[in-house]
C-alpha cells in the first residue's frame, strides 16, 4: 500500500513540476524570450515581403490572388502587431522601486506573451512558403454549366424574328452534327447575321452543350492573322508570348485546341469577308 501511495505521489509531483517550472521560466527567461521574439519578428517580416512581391507581380499580370494567401497576409499583420505591442509594452515595465528591483509580475506577463507570440510566428512562417500565390481565372470562352438552367438550345430568343427562326433552327441542328466542322452563315451586310450569331452563342451557353468553350472572333475585310490568333488565345487564356514566329504561335494554338478531343470548342468568326486560312491561324482542320 505504501508503494502505491509513493508511486501516486511521484506522478503527481511530476505533473505539478512541469507547469510550475514553465511559469517560473516566463520570469527567469523573459529577456531571452524578448530577444527571440525580435529575431522571429524580423524573419516573419522578410517572409511577408517575399510573399508581397509575388502578390504584386501577380496583380501586375492581372492574376487573382489565392484566398489562402490573402488570409496568411492578414494573419501576419495581426501577429506582427501583437509582437510590436508586446515589445513596446515590455520596455520599462520589468522593474519596480524606481528600477532597482525586478518586477516579477511584469516579467512573467512579458515572458509569457513573448513566448506565445514566438510560437505563433514560428508556426506562421512555414505556412507562407507558397509555390505560387495566384490562380488562373476561368477563360472568357469557358461555358459555365448551371444545373438550375433547363433551356432548350433549339429555341430562338426575342431577338430572332419569325423570318429568321428557321435559319436559327438550321444552325442549331448543324452544330449538333458531329460530321460538320465548318458552318457558314452568308448574307449582305445589315440583314442580322451578327444578331443571329449572338443568339446562337447565348442559347449554347444557356444549354451548356455541346461545346465546352465558345470563342467569338471579330475579323475584318482584310484579315489580320496575328490579331485573330491573339483573340482566340485570350479567350482560351493561352499565353503565346514565348513564341516569336507566327508559325510557332499557330503550333501552340493548334496543340491547345487538340489537347482534349472530348472538350469541344466553337469558334465564331464575325464580319468575315474573304476566305480564311484556318491552318495558318492555328486551327486544326480536317479536309
Amino acid at each position: 500500500m505504501a508503494d502505491i501511495v509513493c508511486s501516486l505521489a511521484s506522478k503527481a509531483a511530476v505533473y505539478l513540476v512541469a507547469p510550475v517550472s514553465r511559469q517560473c521560466g516566463y520570469v527567469i527567461f523573459a529577456d531571452s524570450y524578448v530577444r527571440q521574439l525580435e529575431e522571429e519578428r524580423e524573419k516573419l517580416e522578410n517572409e511577408r515581403r517575399r510573399v508581397q512581391h509575388l502578390i504584386d507581380e501577380a496583380r501586375n499580370n492581372m492574376k487573382p490572388t489565392e484566398a489562402v494567401v490573402e488570409k496568411w497576409v492578414a494573419d501576419v499583420e495581426t501577429i506582427a502587431n501583437k509582437a510590436r505591442d508586446v515589445l513596446e509594452n515590455g520596455r520599462g515595465q520589468k522593474t519596480c522601486l524606481c528600477g532597482w528591483l525586478p518586477n516579477p509580475k511584469a516579467r512573467y506577463r512579458l515572458g509569457r506573451e513573448a513566448r506565445t507570440t514566438v510560437q505563433a510566428i514560428q508556426k506562421l512562417i512555414p505556412d507562407g512558403r507558397f509555390e505560387r500565390v495566384f490562380y488562373e481565372s476561368a477563360p472568357p470562352g469557358l461555358v459555365i454549366v448551371a444545373s438550375s438552367v433547363h433551356s432548350s438550345a433549339g429555341d430562338g430568343g426575342d431577338t430572332i424574328t419569325d423570318s429568321r427562326a428557321s435559319i436559327f433552327q438550321d444552325i442549331m441542328k448543324a452544330l449538333d452534327d458531329e460530321k460538320l466542322k465548318v458552318i457558314g452563315v452568308y448574307g449582305p451586310g445589315g440583314v442580322g447575321k451578327t444578331t443571329l450569331l449572338k443568339e446562337v452563342e447565348k442559347k449554347l451557353r444557356e444549354a451548356g452543350r455541346p461545346f465546352r468553350m465558345i470563342v467569338k472572333v471579330e475579323v475584318s475585310q482584310i484579315p489580320d492573322l496575328n490579331n485573330i490568333r491573339d483573340q482566340i488565345a485570350d479567350a482560351l487564356r493561352l499565353d503565346l508570348k514565348d513564341k516569336q514566329s507566327p508559325q510557332g504561335k499557330a503550333d501552340v494554338l493548334s496543340k491547345r485546341l487538340k489537347s482534349d478531343p472530348d472538350k469541344k470548342v466553337l469558334i465564331i468568326f464575325d464580319n468575315l469577308w474573304v476566305k480564311l486560312d484556318l491552318e495558318a491561324v492555328g486551327i486544326p482542320w480536317e479536309k
